[in-house]
């Protein structure tokens, strides 16, 4: 099982929400997950390093979605896990 990374409780709630929305921002995720700032950065980074997720810029704000080729296994893992 390659992927047992991704079914990590935290990180299944932040694509949960990513998959309710378009992009969300590093604050609306914090706010709404009720996460710690360095908690989610890490989370993202790993999401981003394992390409499932991608930030953008836009002025001082980073948002977050996921990767359009990414969402139906996305879509899978999170069906699996709820």
């Amino acid at each position: 099982m390659k992927n047992l990374w991704l079914f990590d409780e935290k990180r299944v709630a932040i694509l949960q929400k990513l998959l309710s929305c378009d992009a969300a921002t590093g604050c609306d995720l914090r706010e709404c997950l009720k996460m710690k700032k360095a908690l989610l950065s890490y989370h993202l980074k790993v999401l981003r390093d394992k390409g499932i997720v991608e930030e953008t810029k836009e002025g001082r704000d980073k948002y977050y979605k996921i990767r359009s080729r990414k969402v139906p296994f996305v879509k899978t893992v999170v069906s699996v896990v709820d």
